[in-house]
């Protein structure tokens, strides 16, 4: 039954990832305010930068608020595929990844705490 709960999280990942892709973008252009980049002859490969980004960070919330007990061996699996872009395309900014992964590591450690307070409470 664990088995299935990751692969529907892994399903929300895969979906959230893909749902959340232009916000994720604009929020790209604010931080990073160029036009184009990456482009050549006119062609914006800016939405391919931040899929891996948003990507890393859908895999550390989700994993990490609602992932079982060997939720870490599932994020570490599947981020290799995250990792090796990064470091392949973009090794120059790897700071970006790595605090967008642990931002998106402290909310998914928030959530069970925050919820375990309102159960308390209700109680």
């Amino acid at each position: 039954m664990k088995i299935i709960k990751n692969i529907i999280l892994l399903s929300l990942v895969i979906f959230s990832t893909y749902f959340f892709a232009e916000y994720f973008v604009k929020g790209y252009y604010f931080f990073y305010p160029t036009s184009g980049v990456g482009s050549i002859a006119s062609v914006d490969f800016t939405p391919l930068i931040v899929l891996p980004l948003e990507y890393i960070f859908f895999v550390m919330f989700l994993f990490t608020a609602f992932g079982d007990s060997k939720k870490y061996w599932w994020i570490g699996f599947l981020l290799i595929p995250a990792i090796v872009f990064e470091l392949y395309f973009d090794l120059e900014h790897i700071y970006i990844p790595i605090a967008i992964g642990l931002i998106g590591w402290v909310i998914g450690f928030m959530i069970p705490k925050i919820l375990a307070k309102f159960e308390v409470i209700s109680n």
